[in-house]
């Protein structure tokens, strides 16, 4: 059985957002047919490296080596502090010697990477001295603009472009992310292929589709779930909600936590239509989607993917989402479902869109949200992912 070694900057239980999760999912589900092993970066400063195991599968955590480990999200962090780390994170010399110790001996025969903070460029470096084959998962766009100061990103994004030369094949989560990176000239000797994420489809999930009953000449439910930063867009949902009628929409659940909290229910502080239910756990989303009538995806930025949408659809629940990033391509349909961001008046238009359908058509969409998340499974992560591993290995890299 071939090993695969999967590299992300986290893995649970430490997880900040979906790449932790879709990582997750992708060695779970590799693990039945290759010898899967995991490298990360774990919470301590010094010393040995670790392992222990998640369901079975091995994981090797790294010291963190930097001036503090990303996974404490309750750190108070300094500017300073954060372009610090990432100057030392370009090229991390003590994770460059564990990780290179570790391949040369396991030897593994393809190194297959996500997010790589924390472990820094030096894991390309590593393999690549070795002869081992990279392939890499395009999760977001930190190769392009790791923090929010242009004078290091534009230093870093020259430095990782080089790397990238390096890697055999470069897979992105939508052909927005892969066509953006490549534009910009990283990844010229890859291969290039598009794989969405999947969500996990357990029974529960199914469950929770079956008992759904779609409401009809009733107000609006409907749910947000996700981080409360600025480019997540809530606040234009929130102005959305103030401009429909009671009778269209009843009450908005915000799932989530994040540092424009405090903001946000100040400006709904005259909307009682609007709820915030703090950061839910993982256990619990599904069945708080299945209690929507509707999701609404606001974002105003690029999103990769958008986990949410496909999450939702597992359990009938619609999607209306901002025209961002690479949300059209896993929408059912973008021309109809999707919205132009920075509108509050366009998302008022969608709910109301929503709202004004007959009973049947209602039910009807619902029956089409969960076949469309059905596309979004393992049997087509594993053979996706399986192709391109298995010409690496037959091409010797």
């Amino acid at each position: 059985m071939h090993k695969i070694l999967i590299a992300h900057s986290l893995y649970p239980p430490h997880v900040i957002g979906g790449a932790e999760i879709s990582t997750q999912i992708l060695a779970q589900t590799l693990d039945p047919c290759y010898d899967v092993k995991v490298i990360t970066v774990g919470g301590h400063k010094e010393g040995r490296v670790r392992k222990d195991s998640v369901n079975g599968i091995e994981i090797l955590r790294l010291p963190f080596n930097n001036r503090y480990w990303i996974g404490d999200s309750s750190r108070q962090v300094s500017t300073s502090d954060k372009v610090l780390w990432r100057v030392q994170d370009i090229f991390n010399i003590r994770q460059y010697r564990h990780i290179k110790q570790y391949l040369a001996l396991t030897r593994p025969v393809v190194v297959h990477t996500q997010n790589i903070p924390g472990l820094s460029l030096a894991i390309w470096k590593a393999a690549y001295e070795l002869k081992i084959p990279v392939v890499h998962t395009l999760r977001d766009f930190s190769l392009i603009e790791p923090i929010q100061i242009s004078a290091y990103s534009r230093v870093y994004r020259q430095i990782s472009k080089r790397y990238s030369r390096m890697i055999s094949s470069v897979i992105g989560i939508s052909e927005h992310i892969l066509r953006t990176h490549t534009v910009m000239g990283f990844f010229e000797h890859a291969s290039k292929h598009v794989i969405h994420n999947i969500v996990e489809n357990n029974d529960n999930v199914q469950d929770l589709y079956a008992d759904k009953k779609v409401r009809h000449d009733q107000p609006l439910n409907i749910g947000y779930f996700g981080q409360l930063t600025e480019v997540k867009g809530v606040h234009y949902l929130i102005d959305a909600v103030k401009k429909l009628d009671q009778k269209v929409l009843g009450k908005l659940f915000i799932h989530g936590d994040g540092p424009m909290l405090h903001q946000l229910q100040e400006l709904a502080e005259s909307e009682p239509r609007v709820i915030f239910m703090g950061k839910l756990d993982k256990s619990q989303v599904a069945r708080r989607m299945a209690g929507m009538d509707l999701t609404i995806v606001p974002s105003t930025w690029d999103e990769p993917f958008g986990r949410v949408v496909i999450e939702s659809y597992q359990v009938g629940t619609p999607v209306y989402a901002s025209k961002v990033g690479g949300m059209p391509e896993i929408l059912m349909d973008a021309g109809r479902f999707s919205f132009a961001a920075h509108s509050a008046d366009e998302i008022s238009k969608a709910i109301l869109d929503y709202y004004e359908l007959s009973e049947l058509e209602k039910n009807q969409m619902k029956l089409q949200c969960f076949a469309h998340s059905q596309s979004f499974n393992e049997d087509y992560l594993l053979k996706e992912h399986s192709n391109i591993y298995e010409k690496l290995i037959r091409c010797g890299g």
